[in-house]
């Protein structure tokens, strides 16, 4: 099996085991696993020997079903610990990046109205003054859209 080596070391932004999660969320995966793992043993056993039908059962009876019940919660616990330590960030980083591009989306279609909006002023200013001095304005006026670039003004004496 080949490995993802990393030239710099110092790099925490990689996976390199099997899981795949990221090195510098190992620590937090497996605290979640650990957590969540023990959770759900001590209820799954608590469970079964609340419900056991000869009372009061001796200790390798409960020690018994604990192992069963760590056993069958190692695939409950693992994509649990997994979905909050790689999933959540993710989902959550990009809420962000899509909250920061809509943000990003409005800021650029104000400054597009006010280029727009320029345009056109200064479209009108140039076909006032043309009138002013009693000339021909012949210079299109600015698309709606706000594409076109401004003329620099098109007078016919």
């Amino acid at each position: 099996m080949a490995s993802r080596s990393n030239p710099d070391h110092g790099v925490r932004d990689v996976r390199a085991n099997a899981f795949d999660v990221l090195i510098r969320r190992n620590g937090w995966f497996l605290a979640a696993f650990y957590t969540l793992w023990t959770v759900l043993a001590g209820l799954l056993s608590y469970a079964r020997v609340a419900t056991a039908e000869d009372m009061p059962l001796a200790w390798p009876e409960i020690v018994i079903i604990a192992i069963v019940a760590a056993a069958v919660t190692v695939g409950v616990a693992f994509p649990l610990a997994f979905g909050l330590v790689e999933g959540m960030p993710m989902v959550l980083a990009k809420l962000y990046r899509d909250l920061v591009r809509q943000e990003g989306r409005e800021e650029g279609l104000e400054e597009g109205r006010e280029e727009a909006n320029r345009a056109w002023e200064t479209w009108n200013e140039r076909r006032e003054a043309a009138e002013r001095d009693g000339l021909t304005f012949t210079e299109p006026p600015p698309t709606r859209n706000g594409t076109r670039k401004e003329n620099s003004g098109k007078f016919d004496n």
